[in-house]
């Protein structure tokens, strides 16, 4: 079963403008450096719910001024099924969601249920965290090894 390990309402760290971010659990990773330890456990959080789905459609509509939906965690791709499940019954800020994840784009299209996932994304921030590469001067990424995937006209663009 799905569970959120947090939810940001109003992100102004995780995509351009401001976003509603998730944080799913579960991640196999395990990168040296993580600020997010906790949702590496799938069970970690909140069991996703009718009544949370209904919760944070609530919050999403009180704040017409979002900007995206961004998916984190822990790593959504771990998750893809049941994440792209989960959010075809949220209301999409401005149809744009943002994706965070570990693997590569490269690995994401050879695999149909991640693929399927990423299909729904505007953004694909991919790659591990690693703390040797780390650099806060990057927007939306911790380490230099990550990119920024944009998909214009249903192709994808670094």
């Amino acid at each position: 079963m799905l569970h959120v390990a947090g939810i940001n309402y109003e992100s102004t760290a995780d995509a351009e403008g401001v976003a509603c971010t998730i944080f799913f659990s579960g991640c196999k990773h395990f990168c040296n450096g993580c600020h997010s330890k906790d949702t590496w456990d799938f069970n970690y959080g909140k069991e996703i719910s009718n009544e949370l789905i209904n919760v944070i459609n609530s919050e999403i509509d009180k704040r017409p001024f979002l900007s995206a939906l961004v998916l984190s965690g822990g790593d959504p791709m771990y998750s893809a099924v049941e994440i792209k499940e989960f959010i075809l019954k949220i209301h999409i800020p401005n149809n744009n969601i943002w994706c965070y994840t570990g693997f590569l784009m490269e690995q994401i299209i050879e695999n149909y249920e991640m693929r399927e996932l990423l299909n729904l994304c505007n953004v694909l921030i991919d790659g591990q965290f690693e703390i040797e590469k780390r650099d806060i001067t990057l927007s939306f990424r911790g380490s230099s090894n990550q990119r920024i995937w944009k998909k214009r006209n249903g192709e994808w663009y670094v």
